[in-house]
């Protein structure tokens, strides 16, 4: 799914899913702009990140924030990556979302409720700047992921 980038789409996506009561949403998008100067993740009023938006129209669902701080490639090579992933905090359903992110190959780290999506979010801006050439201060390959490094 495409990242959202305006309030109506967001919640016709949101409508469009049916009932999602007591569902699990792992929400792997970024809602990006145009590519005119640069960059930019829409961030909406209050700075409310796309995943908290995708929250607040699925009220009765429990979004996570995952998968969408690494390009394609390496999601078909995970290797044990580390895997940045905000969402509800309840660990019946936080122990769910982690298990597909392991099940794909990622190492699950937790960070937070799902106000934390702005963090990844922005993080995906950045990846994003670093891996194609011309939009970053840096011209880097796409092989690249964001890891933990010491003892969390």
């Amino acid at each position: 799914t495409p990242g959202l980038y305006d309030d109506k789409d967001m919640k016709s996506f949101a409508s469009s899913l049916g009932d999602m009561s007591d569902k699990i949403v792992i929400d792997a998008t970024n809602p990006l702009g145009p590519f005119t100067d640069g960059l930019q993740v829409r961030t909406w009023e209050g700075g409310i990140s796309s995943g908290e938006m995708l929250q607040l129209h699925l009220p009765k669902s429990k979004v996570y924030k995952a998968f969408n701080t690494v390009g394609v490639e390496h999601m078909r090579e995970a290797l044990g990556k580390d895997m940045l992933i905000g969402g509800d905090p309840d660990p019946s359903y936080r122990a769910t979302a982690e298990a597909v992110v392991a099940a794909v190959g990622f190492k699950p780290f937790y960070v937070g409720p799902i106000r934390y999506s702005r963090n990844l979010e922005a993080m995906a801006e950045l990846w994003i700047h670093m891996a194609i050439p011309g939009l970053g201060g840096r011209d880097t390959s796409r092989n690249f992921w964001f890891s933990i490094g010491g003892d969390p």
